[in-house]
């Protein structure tokens, strides 16, 4: 990881050239992790200059390293930066490769963002199995915000008691600020 590690620590001396050029050689690296992050830390930094062919081009060949940790976050950040440019198609299947990656905290994060744009396109059903897979996988962070906002989709569909269940789920959750919000909304649900 020494050229990642170089390339992180030029990246925060603003040597973005020199942090360039050692996420190049990371890329090169035989070792097949560094090479991932090279190629992952070498799209966000293209993604940060604005340079958005070779921040999709540094995170396509990522995710071609098959590298569970590194290719699921290149993944799932492709799909942001597809999603921001109105490729909706492209932004779903790189969120869902980033779900079937192996890596499960990026995979929660896939899913509960794939969640919200299924959700914004119409697509209810899709969205509530995405937001739900983001409630299964117990994501800490992921999973109570995942099941409020399948709670209040399916409040809104009249599936009063499946949103009492995500409700519940959510007060439950050990999360102090969802527990709150999601115990007074099941008290709403019961007037």
């Amino acid at each position: 990881m020494e050229h990642v590690d170089r390339g992180l620590i030029l990246e925060e001396q603003d040597d973005l050239e020199g942090a360039r050029a050692a996420f190049l050689a990371a890329a090169a690296s035989a070792d097949p992790e560094e090479a991932a992050m090279g190629l992952f830390s070498l799209g966000q930094l293209c993604d940060a200059e604005g340079d958005v062919d070779g921040a999709v081009d540094a995170y396509r060949r990522a995710i071609a390293c098959a590298h569970p940790g590194h290719s699921t976050a290149a993944a799932f950040n492709l799909g942001l930066l597809l999603q921001e440019l109105g490729d909706i198609g492209a932004a779903r299947d790189a969120y869902q490769t980033a779900i079937d990656g192996g890596d499960a905290a990026n995979a929660a994060r896939a899913a509960f963002t794939l969640g919200g744009l299924l959700r914004d396109e119409g697509d209810l059903d899709g969205a509530r199995a995405a937001f739900q897979r983001t409630i299964d996988s117990n994501d800490p962070v992921g999973a109570p915000v995942a099941a409020m906002e399948l709670a209040q989709l399916l409040q809104r569909q009249g599936d009063i008691e499946g949103a009492r269940r995500a409700f519940r789920f959510a007060a439950g959750s050990g999360d102090e600020e969802f527990s709150h919000y999601a115990t007074a909304r099941l008290k709403a649900l019961d007037r």
